[in-house]
Order: structure tokens, then sequence, then C-alpha cells
């Protein structure tokens, strides 16, 4: 089975306030570049048959570009074509707006190339699988989705699994329903909205990815 492993990244945020804090990110460009890079090896340590395609928001030197070109299997940098559009949205102050933009924009990618897979993960940049991760309660024919504190309305966005047809209508939702929320509720929350309108989904308790909250430090072990 094929897996397709999604990793959205922005290793050099903007300085710019987000909605709910000052503070964009605690971590310097460099820090973010290392945390990343973690990312990438932790999917091909514990996703078997993966093929890795990163999304990228900055302005990288050649070493960076070299790097994630040699180690993923799909890249682009939104950055190099983006529009004043896009970067408006890539720097709102609301963070739902950032992530559900690049989300779209990655999937958009997906169809319109033909990428071929079985499976879909989507897991953030600079967040990495951990060895409490368990390919086993993933690999089944259906969705796989972490609700934080077991609240319905509050769906992990940092890890999750889609089957293709679940993946083509989170796209549909994202261009369609997400924009009209982006101002109001966070990602997390959007995420749960569209997973109520799915069926065949599985939750599990336990993740398996660490790693650093951006705008305080702090470690999360999920």
């Amino acid at each position: 089975m094929n897996n397709l492993v999604l990793i959205t990244s922005v290793i050099d945020t903007p300085n710019k306030p987000l909605s709910y804090t000052p503070i964009r990110s605690i971590f310097t460009k460099e820090e973010r570049f290392e945390q990343t890079k973690k990312t990438i090896q932790s999917v091909k340590t514990y996703i078997p048959n993966s093929i890795i395609f990163l999304v990228e928001y900055s302005i990288l030197s050649k070493e960076e570009e070299d790097y994630f070109k040699k180690h993923v299997d799909y890249f682009i940098n939104i950055y190099d074509n983006s529009n004043d559009n896009i970067k408006n949205d890539l720097h709102s102050e609301f963070k739902s707006r950032c992530e559900g933009t690049m989300t779209t924009i990655a999937l958009n990618y997906i169809k319109n190339n033909n990428i071929q897979f079985d499976m879909f993960y989507k897991i953030s940049g600079r967040y990495w699988l951990s060895n409490k991760f368990d390919y086993n309660k993933f690999n089944e024919e259906i969705s796989v989705i972490h609700l934080i504190e077991n609240d319905k309305n509050n769906a992990f966005t940092c890890v999750y699994k889609l089957t293709k047809q679940h993946l083509l209508l989170w796209l549909y939702f994202l261009e369609n329903t997400a924009p009209l929320l982006y101002n109001i509720h966070g990602f997390e929350s959007i995420f749960a909205i569209f997973i109520t309108s799915i069926k065949t989904v599985k939750y599990i308790d336990k993740v398996g990815v660490s790693g650093y909250v951006s705008i305080c430090g702090t470690y999360i072990d999920m």
C-alpha cells in the first residue's frame, strides 16, 4: 500500500502577530529547518511505502532547497509563485486561513498532477512521529482521526489520515465551505466540522507524534 504523506511547512515565519498571540514563532529559521528535517526522517522511519510531498512557503537558501529536493519525492515552494492574495492568506493573523490555504494548494497539486497513492497522511512540519506511533492503527482502508481531549468539536490537524474518497471531499470542503469559517473558528474546529460530514472514521486516543508549539516552545507528546 502506497502512503502519500503531505508535510506542510513554513520554516521562515513572517514577523507578524496571530489573532491570539503577538509571537508567531520563538524558533529561528535555522531551528525550524532542523525540526522539519526531523519530520521527514520520522516519516521514512515509521510509515512504510511512504511517498513524501513537502509544501513549503519560505525564501529558501540553496542548501535548504537542495536538501528538501533530495530527501522528499515531491516538493513545491509556494513562495516562488505566490500572488498577493496567497501571500495575504499565508501571512494572515488567522492561523486557520494560513493552514487552510496551504492545504488547499497542496491538495490541488496532488489532484492536478495525478499523483498516485492508496492512502493519504498529513503531518505538520517541525513535528515528528515518535516510537509511540503505531502504524497498525492506521493501516486500514478507513480515515483515522484524533480528537483533542475527546472533544468532537476539536479534531487534531497535526497528524491525520484520510482515504482517497475522503481526501477529495476535504478538498471540496476547503474550497467551498472553510473560507467562510476562517475568521470565526480555529483550523481544528473547521476540520472537526468536516469530519462530522463523513462516515467510516476511526478515532484513536494516541497518535504518536511529538514536537514543540511554535508560539511558546511547549513540548507536546500526543
